[in-house]
């Protein structure tokens, strides 16, 4: 049996003893229904920081369509895209006191409000989505919940593809030594901090809508996201390269107030959730064919797709990643050391 495969094994091993059908499971898109409620018209308005043009908004279009059309007018829906409402981190706030109702988190909700329970947002940690999907569906993924929950007032009703991230730049890199003294913009995360620092870049957190400037400014010379958002947000044309890292294989989280969620009826609660699970397994449906078609985009606009060694690159983050690792629950800290034995 090879590395790879023994490292699926172990995880779906740790995963089988742990399964607990976790809040952010997909859900069976057959299983959603018409639900009445109690008459009432309850509002939602969903805060979301990345572009209109996006996978992840056309996920949510699709959710506002079927989850108005299921509820019979039960459900409004309101789409504020392109960070109208606001920061990733301002709509955090925001559904945290109730001033919105729903918002789609990339790492900045774990980032902030469950750090220690989250191994899947270290970078070059795990090799794939089936990886963090079989993270996420396990005790951990019921835990991270439990501290989004008591922390921040909301719950986690599904997760979703955002594709891997790679490092765009404006000079060529190629290996770990190329990224000394690099200055990268990332999101303010404490374990990506810790793990691009030690690969001798200069991290520099940035708001995701200011990043296009300081990378044409100077200010940073590379940043890290997903092909989606690299072109959706015209990173590519500041930074000509974009280094295949595949550093972390992200995913979105969708939100909703607890106390919003709690006022609902039973039928309401429950028809949200199904249609939002069934979306986003539409949307993910969609990601591979979208991303195949954003690299041929880039690729006419003149950008250079850079191979790399991953053994090498994970071999350099090594020393940052067993510092990320230190700072997780000890119990999840226990089962990420036993993945990261199985790949040796």
């Amino acid at each position: 049996m090879g590395k790879r495969a023994l490292s699926i094994l172990v995880i779906m091993t740790i995963v089988a003893t742990l399964m607990t059908g976790c809040g952010t499971s997909k859900a069976d898109g057959n299983a959603v229904g018409k639900g009445q409620g109690d008459g009432k018209t309850y509002e939602i308005n969903i805060g979301i920081h990345t572009s209109k043009g996006s996978n992840e908004n056309f996920t949510l279009e699709r959710f506002k369509e079927l989850l108005e059309e299921r509820s019979e007018g039960a459900f409004k829906v309101n789409l504020f895209p392109n960070g109208s409402l606001g920061t990733e981190l301002e709509n955090l706030e925001q559904i945290k006191t109730g001033e919105i109702q729903m918002g789609l988190f990339g790492d900045n909700l774990t980032g902030q409000l469950a750090s220690e329970f989250d191994p899947t947002i270290i970078p070059f940690l795990y090799e794939d989505l089936e990886d963090v999907y079989a993270v996420w569906n396990s005790k951990i993924g019921e835990l991270i919940n439990d501290a989004v929950e008591e922390r921040g007032n909301q719950m986690v009703v599904t997760v979703q593809s955002r594709g891997t991230r790679k490092l765009t730049t404006s000079k060529e890199v190629k290996t770990p030594a190329d990224v000394a003294g690099l200055k990268v913009r990332i999101p303010e995360i404490s374990s990506w901090v810790t793990v691009w620092k030690g690969l001798g870049a200069n991290p520099t957190p940035i708001n995701l809508n200011e990043v296009y400037s300081a990378l044409q400014t100077g200010i940073v010379d590379g940043q890290e996201n997903p092909y989606e958002l690299i072109y959706t947000n015209k990173f590519y044309e500041v930074n000509k390269n974009i280094v295949l890292t595949d550093h972390i294989s992200g995913i979105f989280k969708w939100t909703i107030n607890k106390d919003f969620y709690n006022s609902l009826p039973e039928d309401l609660q429950k028809l949200l959730m199904d249609t939002a699970k069934e979306c986003t397994e539409w949307g993910d449906a969609q990601l591979d064919e979208q991303e195949a078609k954003i690299v041929e985009e880039l690729k006419a606009a003149g950008v250079k797709f850079i191979e790399i060694d991953k053994k090498e690159w994970k071999k350099a983050a090594r020393a940052g990643i067993d510092e990320a690792v230190k700072t997780l629950d000890p119990d999840v800290r226990t089962l990420v050391e036993e993945y990261l034995a199985s790949q040796e």
